[in-house]
């Protein structure tokens, strides 16, 4: 045992950054020091308050992204599991775990956090505990190009983020990552997670998104297209989901009376009724292609028919997207009134289907669409970036794992991952905050923008593909340093999972979580996390001012988060976020 010095201080010093919910064992395990911190440092029992391991801290390293200088006490060489906090003397950190398995829990419930998010059944107190709610929007839906036409089954799924809309593009992203994670690292994923269907004999993760890959299957219509979304007309107001009524969403003003008069076929109370089913988008379809040719692969064991089903669905969808790719504009999704939800607009198509035509070469092998893949890997988008919005890496990766594919191509496509990985490696090289978030020289120009944490999370999607087809180990601890970021290691002490850590996130923009009377936020959340971008941050919401003894505008960018319920610019969550961080864990759960 070491002796720790009688003037250091007991109370707990944000400066110091830690991971708070565990470092692995055999894991290189570092803490950040924000400040004029010097002399040694120690790591103590929780429970005994003892001294286990000392070490001086290192030398001073910039942090450009904040401007602002740290330094790293390492304990790497300490290998006991239990639980810890580190000492100085200018307080101590959070408390936090050293484990042999420091993802799984994590893992485990923020894959369960999208059960939370099903939308039109009743979530059960057998399986949701304090969180359970009635079944909510089980209305039909509209089509907004032909309102006489009526939608009478748009139920389940789940509900997008915080509010209660349900859309195709980030879906797409969502069950990719599930069924990669199941595909690539079961054992990382592999949990009873006490939802309705555990104990079938189906594994859990694929279990729940089968719930969502029955809900897109109604999305696609009578020509293999598919439509980006159905909402209610507007967002829903402060009400849990069962609690949402279509009359209160949508807001009779003089453009919706304007909007009566043009289509006299429909009125007042039939908008209360029905809810809104949007136009396809080519975006939407050619994602909704990659992931039904997933599906069709994943599920053949577990039900034949339903993989025929999405293998059927994949090749309708491919060919509409295909066929339409050189007059993308007139697809690009765009929101048409009474719909004002949000769009997850996409200038961009090529990449999507891009994705598709590497799932259905892999699912199939059939040679047309290695053809297609290898034509539109001439077009200009990223082949490396994952996310709900840009999906080359996607398609790149899916490429890349099939057996029969052209070894030239082949080559050209890994040499694509390689090298974003390398980029990404480079900036964590030089991250003082030892993650792959870049550290643009300007404001403005780094990666701290709506929904940072998942910029970061699919930054390492594409390192782990990278690893996965190189079979390194190189990129590992760039990955498990980064993921110490989501877990509070980071410039302000947050860790930004619901229910994990100490100073975790308490008050998401989710609505169930702000209405259902429970103190608690639903567990395994992930919030955007910090975001600079002046023109992104409304003032005020409903009168309050978000920012109230905060200054923006003074703030680095890795600081301008605030744990708010309304501030859905840094503290919403979306169903993809979650997979995103979930799909990083889970490879370093399987190694």
């Amino acid at each position: 045992m070491c002796r720790i010095p009688e003037n250091y201080l007991k109370e707990v010093n944000e400066n110091i950054a830690v991971n708070q919910i565990a470092y692995g064992v055999s894991d290189k395990k570092i803490a950040i020091l924000k400040g004029d911190f010097e002399g040694v440092c120690y790591l103590c029992e929780k429970e005994t308050n003892k001294a286990v391991f000392e070490a001086k801290l290192s030398l001073n390293k910039f942090d450009a992204t904040n401007a602002v200088y740290v330094k790293h006490f390492d304990f790497t060489d300490f290998k006991q599991e239990g639980k810890y906090y580190i000492a100085t003397e200018k307080g101590v950190s959070f408390p936090f775990e050293i484990s042999k398995k420091p993802y799984e829990k994590v893992t485990k419930a923020m894959i369960k956090a999208l059960y939370f998010q099903r939308c039109g059944m009743a979530l059960e107190e057998k399986f949701a505990g304090k969180y359970a709610h009635g079944e909510c929007h089980n209305f039909p839906a509209f089509d907004i190009t032909n309102p006489k036409r009526v939608f009478e089954d748009v139920s389940g799924g789940w509900h997008d983020a915080g509010d209660y809309g349900k859309y195709v593009t980030p879906a797409n992203q969502t069950v990719f990552n599930m069924m990669y994670a199941y595909e690539l690292f079961e054992k990382g994923v592999d949990f009873n997670l006490n939802i309705p269907e555990s104990e079938n004999n189906v594994p859990d993760i694929l279990n729940e998104a089968k719930y969502e890959l029955d809900w897109m299957l109604k999305m696609q219509d009578e020509t293999g297209g598919v439509r980006h979304k159905v909402t209610t007309a507007n967002f829903a107001g402060n009400v849990m989901p069962d609690d949402d009524k279509l009359e209160d969403d949508f807001k009779f003003d003089e453009k919706a009376e304007k909007y009566l008069a043009q289509n006299p076929e429909i009125d007042k109370e039939f908008l209360k009724t029905h809810q809104v089913m949007s136009q396809v988008s080519l975006t939407a379809t050619g994602g909704f292609a990659a992931t039904m040719a997933i599906a069709a692969r994943v599920y053949k064991k577990f039900y034949p028919e339903f993989s025929q089903k999405c293998l059927d669905a994949a090749k309708r969808a491919f060919d509409f997207a295909y066929s339409k790719k050189d007059e993308g504009k007139e697809w690009a999704f765009r929101n048409l009134y009474p719909q004002i939800t949000g769009e997850y607009g996409d200038g961009c198509w090529f990449d999507e289907i891009y994705w598709g035509a590497a799932e259905l070469f892999r699912t199939t092998g059939e040679k047309s669409y290695e053809e297609k893949f290898a034509l539109l890997f001439g077009e200009k988008f990223s082949k490396t970036a994952f996310g709900a919005y840009e999906q080359g890496g996607h398609g790149s990766f899916a490429y890349c794992l099939c057996e029969n594919a052209d070894k030239q191509l082949k080559a050209k496509v890994l040499n694509e991952i390689v090298k974003g990985a390398e980029n990404a490696l480079e900036v964590y090289n030089r991250n003082a905050y030892l993650n792959c978030l870049h550290d643009g020289v300007n404001r403005h120009e780094n990666d701290y923008f709506w929904g940072s944490n998942a910029a970061l999370t699919n930054k390492l999607a594409n390192m782990i593909s990278a690893a996965y087809l190189t079979k390194s180990d190189k990129y590992d601890n760039a990955i498990r340093d980064s993921i110490s970021y989501i877990f509070g290691r980071n410039y302000i002490s947050q860790c930004y999972i619901t229910g994990f850590g100490t100073k975790s996130t308490k008050n998401p923009h989710h609505r169930p979580s702000m209405f259902d009377g429970v103190k608690e936020p639903i567990p395994g959340l992930v919030a955007g996390g910090p975001n600079d971008r002046k023109w992104q941050r409304p003032q005020t919401i409903e009168g309050v001012k978000q920012s109230e003894g905060f200054d923006w505008d003074k703030m680095p960018p890795a600081g301008c988060y605030i744990d708010w319920e309304w501030n859905w610019t840094t503290n919403e969550v979306t169903i993809y976020w979650n997979s995103s961080c979930f799909y990083v864990t889970a490879y370093l759960n399987s190694k």
